[in-house]
């Protein structure tokens, strides 16, 4: 009711709210972006454009099913990735008649046979009745417009699966595809040649002109290797922000000026979270060695109520004051090993049972129990030993925590559970000794030391405003400061090379022109100051993006041309004397090979060998241009064929487990570039 009221008092308002409402629903959508100053879509996915409004819907859904804890690149991301899935597939579940039914539904979500995704994201990984019955719980008890969030994204996914299986199901490999694999990796060559390679062959000895090398841009700048993805490539150097001795100086007078008023507080743990910096760990269970001597010793030894410090601890200064002793096992260190069996199931229980036992009388006979867990473990702690790390009460299920509370350091033990059975040993064990109240006041600089940082930062980026006076006056800065280079930054990364909170110039970066220098970021109590030193577009590149790989290629084009010319003539002997080289030999090379063994290349010659088996035995090749060198080759044998002893049964099978575990990936990144993808969220950062 006194909500009611308050609207009631505040009619104007709320005429008001109503009238701006309409306004802005009436502007259309070219003078909203004139508004707003730039392009209010998000992007474009498969022709159909992503506008901010459903973008921001979209936005609100993901976040109500999942918690992201604030870390927004995540919830973009994840809303991103799943408005791409279901804008290129929804259409092709819906002309395949893929569906999932209520009952389908409820079967993947609550029953025996949960679809993976469920399993992995709802369950992450774990899946018991227990935990059937608390998600069903927790749905029947949802808001209407949560439950159908998840049903969406569910089904959704539920969909993609079938699509998955089915294009897998669809591939296969017969007999005539088993018998190529078989004699692609069995059938064998011989022959001799002489190779000149680029890499041998110093650039100075060939003439390539700007023209050459616009020339070879020209010719291959459509090539499938050269196509780009927008990026941008910056420079950027630090200005650290750091606590002066000041600083730390007023802060420590502020902890001493307060230790009277906690010494005589009634209350340790209000007193102490009122004033803390943290309060959530104001007051807690104190642990042997924690602090820094002396104050350790003080704190397990000196009298009840007296006040310890000021002094650094975890980069802060601390005060603390112990407010009762205790001795109690607060947190231990295991390790297991897991035989997995269903204990409803009285046989497979008895199996895992005698298994777990023969296991734990190896290890405390052979003291080898890291790797018994490398060999019988069924988890993820396997190739750590079957450590657990620390873990306090309430971490593990009860049966678990039971017997590592209640057991002795290095007795092993036998453990059943709803996972199965399992050999214990606790390797560790924390007491806390004392209760103990802490005041921390984080070591921070004052507002006047980052005001010096901003004004020494703004100076530089004042005076060196272009690429060149930037890394030059860098290299001077504080007797030299690191330029650090981050290249090919795509337009929605969160981090770059030295700066895992580096979207803030990469928004920079992506509204910036080419050798501009910014201003200064703070990010991570450093000043920032960035250069753009390249901009990428995409689709075909501009000469100045690949001029570097442009270069290299119209130089081995030049090598090639010379050392063709030069090994068209004599016997292999003679081209090799003529080139410089030697004649080298290869015997049993397959079609599998990437390049010619002993050949010094690294790079695939592909088109080499091919040519190299289809040659007649004895013939001596003209000169091929390769992508490593050039080559003269000599058949020394005809094809040696592999025999096959099972019909090219296992290289079919091979064959079609490989290509259909490829299949759907392979099919989505079609999809992906068919689709156009046209991701802008970087320009509403």
């Amino acid at each position: 009711m006194a909500m009611i009221e308050k609207i009631r008092n505040q009619r104007w308002l709320l005429i008001v709210v109503v009238g701006v409402s309409l306004l802005g629903f009436l502007i259309n959508g070219a003078v909203l972006k004139w508004i707003q100053g730039g392009n209010s879509d998000i992007g474009e996915i498969n022709g159909e454009t992503i506008s901010a409004t459903e973008w921001m819907a979209a936005i609100d859904e993901q976040k109500l099913l999942f918690n992201y804890n604030g870390n927004e690149s995540g919830l973009s991301n994840d809303t991103w990735n799943n408005l791409v899935e279901s804008k290129l597939f929804l259409g092709e579940f819906e002309e395949l008649g893929l569906s999932v039914s209520d009952e389908e539904y409820d079967e993947i979500l609550f029953g025996e046979m949960t679809s993976p995704y469920v399993r992995q994201v709802i369950y992450q990984g774990q899946v018991d009745s227990t935990k059937r019955n608390s998600l069903r719980t927790n749905f029947d008890g949802m808001p209407a417009n949560i439950a159908t969030g998840y049903k969406k994204l569910i089904s959704i996914k539920r969909m993609k699966e079938k699509y998955d299986l089915m294009v897998k199901k669809g591939q296969y490999a017969n007999n005539l595809d088993g018998k190529w694999a078989f004699k692609q990796a069995s059938d064998k060559v011989s022959l001799s040649y002489v190779v000149k390679t680029y890499a041998e062959i110093p650039d100075s000895t060939v003439t390539v002109s700007e023209s050459d090398i616009r020339d070879y841009y020209n010719k291959h700048k459509n090539d499938r290797e050269y196509k780009q993805e927008s990026s941008r490539s910056v420079e950027y150097i630090k200005f650290p922000v750091r606590a002066s001795s000041m600083d730390s100086t007023t802060l420590k007078a502020q902890l001493a000026d307060l230790a009277g008023s906690f010494r005589t507080s009634k209350s340790d743990s209000s007193f102490a979270a009122e004033n803390a910096n943290t309060p959530a760990k104001a007051f807690g269970k104190y642990h042997a060695g924690s602090f820094p001597e002396p104050y350790n010793t003080q704190v397990t030894s000196d009298s009840l109520g007296k006040i310890i410090g000021p002094f650094e601890y975890n980069d802060a200064y601390c005060i603390a004051k112990v407010s009762n002793r205790i001795n109690q096992l607060d947190s231990v260190r295991a390790r297991h090993i897991l035989v997995k069996a269903d204990r409803k199931i009285p046989a497979e229980l008895a199996t895992a049972r005698a298994k777990a036992d023969s296991i734990k009388s190896v290890i405390a006979k052979e003291n080898n129990f890291e790797a018994m867990a490398a060999q019988y473990g069924t988890d993820g702690t396997k190739n750590s030993g079957g450590d657990l790390n620390w873990f306090a009460k309430g971490a593990m299920v009860k049966e678990f925590e039971d017997a590592a509370f209640s057991g002795t350091k290095g007795a092993l033990q036998i453990v059943v559970t709803d996972f199965g059975v399992h050999v214990l040993e606790v390797t560790d064990q924390k007491f806390a000794v004392a209760k103990v109240a802490i005041v921390d006041r984080r070591i921070e600089p004052s507002s006047g030391t980052r005001k010096d940082a901003y004004r020494l930062a703004s100076d530089f980026s004042l005076n060196f405003a272009d690429t060149a006076s930037f890394r030059a006056a860098a290299d001077t800065l504080n007797g030299g400061t690191v330029v650090t280079p981050a290249n090919n930054i795509k337009p929605n990364a969160t981090n770059i090379p030295g700066l895992a909170n580096g979207g803030t110039v990469v928004s920079w970066a992506y509204g910036a022109e080419l050798g501009e220098v910014s201003q200064p970021m703070m990010i991570d109590n450093d000043y920032i100051i960035a250069a753009l030193t390249e901009i990428k577009e995409r689709g075909v590149p501009t000469l100045e993006n690949v001029y570097d790989k442009m270069k290299a290629e119209a130089i081995k084009e030049k090598k090639a041309e010379k050392y063709m010319a030069m090994m068209t003539q004599g016997s292999l002997a003679e081209i090799a004397t003529a080139v410089g080289s030697t004649v080298k030999n290869s015997t049993d090379m397959n079609l599998k090979a990437t390049n010619i063994p002993g050949s010094g290349v690294n790079t695939p010659e592909y088109e080499v060998i091919g040519i190299a088996f289809g040659m007649k035995k004895d013939f001596v090749s003209s000169p091929i241009k390769g992508k490593g060198g050039v080559y003269v080759l000599q058949k020394t044998s005809d094809i040696v064929e592999g025999v096959s002893d099972d019909n090219y049964t296992k290289d079919r099978e091979t064959l079609a487990t490989s290509v259909q575990n490829k299949a759907a990936t392979a099919v989505f990144n079609s999809f992906k570039e068919e689709g156009e993808i046209e991701d802008n969220r970087y320009e509403r950062r």
